[in-house]
């Protein structure tokens, strides 16, 4: 999943701890390898590389979470959504020489997205591309379902306390604060990552957040319009404007994670919506003006909270 695995076990000896632990990784080495586009033995890569005119028969974990992942992209109106691969490589290529792609590429490659394109055959439980070039990445899905998953393992251990964290920014605690009654999570400041900008209270409770990142410093400074971040729009088939995060917590790993990008490209009318969807959820979105590094008064969602 291409970020540190950080965990905390409290109240656990250290025999006990250390075989937790391995058994921790060894589970989280096996999702990886079930969900990664990059291991050319996945079941992931496999799918991308035959899937395309040929029902596809993948394992049977990977079917239900492509199922899982269909079911989360019509709950949240297709802002989330696995099948942007072809648009982000298309993004990645030309960000990397300091240009955009033309419309018309993204056009072309537009039409290499979406579910519209996959044919799911339950009877047979095989998987279809129906375009020429399609590809999967469950890259904002896979950190939720892993720590979700561990978390249930965890527990089923009896392990009642601990903090579970993919790379700071997917992040799942059991419990309460050894030293207090909930897991005080700090968002931190997109320019300056030592300042603290808003402070989530978690108890058996996930949190996801998600985010642009400018280019470099100078396309900072040069204002939203020359952002070329990470995260694509479905709709529009271009990255999202501006600087923001989208923090989002809830009790499910694999929600919150969902929910942290989809939020962030779901059109400002349509969140009240997709939220009103998921009960239990609390969203933080977080906007900075690039000149002066300073966020703006961030915009609060509370839902069955």
């Amino acid at each position: 999943m291409n970020t540190r695995f950080s965990i905390v076990l409290v109240g656990v000896d250290q025999h006990r701890a250390d075989e937790l632990i391995d058994k921790v990784i060894h589970d989280l080495q096996e999702y990886e390898w079930l969900m990664s586009r990059f291991d050319p033995t996945s079941p992931v890569s496999d799918l991308n590389r035959h899937a395309y005119g040929n029902a596809f028969v993948p394992p049977l974990q990977l079917w239900e979470l492509l199922l899982l992942c269909r079911h989360y992209w019509e709950r949240t109106n297709g802002a989330f959504d696995i099948t942007l691969c072809p648009l982000n490589c298309l993004w990645r290529k030309h960000r990397g020489r300091g240009e955009e792609p033309s419309a018309e590429a993204i056009e072309r490659v537009w039409q290499q997205t979406g579910f519209r394109n996959i044919r799911f055959d339950s009877d047979s439980k095989t998987v279809q591309f129906l375009a020429q070039g399609m590809s999967l990445d469950l890259g904002g899905f896979g950190k939720g379902f892993a720590l979700e998953k561990v978390a249930c393992s965890l527990r089923a251990q009896g392990v009642m306390q601990a903090f579970l964290s993919f790379g700071e920014s997917s992040i799942t605690v059991l419990g309460s604060h050894p030293h207090g009654p909930a897991w005080p999570v700090g968002i931190t400041n997109m320019f300056r990552p030592s300042e603290t900008v808003y402070t989530f209270q978690l108890m058996d409770a996930s949190l996801s957040t998600s985010g642009t990142t400018p280019f470099n410093r100078m396309a900072a400074m040069r204002g939203p319009g020359s952002v070329m971040g990470q995260i694509i729009s479905p709709q529009s088939g271009r990255p999202i404007d501006g600087y923001r995060t989208m923090s989002v917590a809830g009790a499910s790993g694999i929600e919150a994670e969902v929910l942290s990008t989809a939020l962030l490209v779901a059109p400002e009318q349509e969140r009240a919506k997709v939220l009103s969807k998921f009960p239990g959820i609390s969203a933080i979105e977080i906007a900075y003006n690039p000149s002066t590094e300073e966020h703006v008064p961030y915009i609060q969602w509370h839902y069955g909270i």
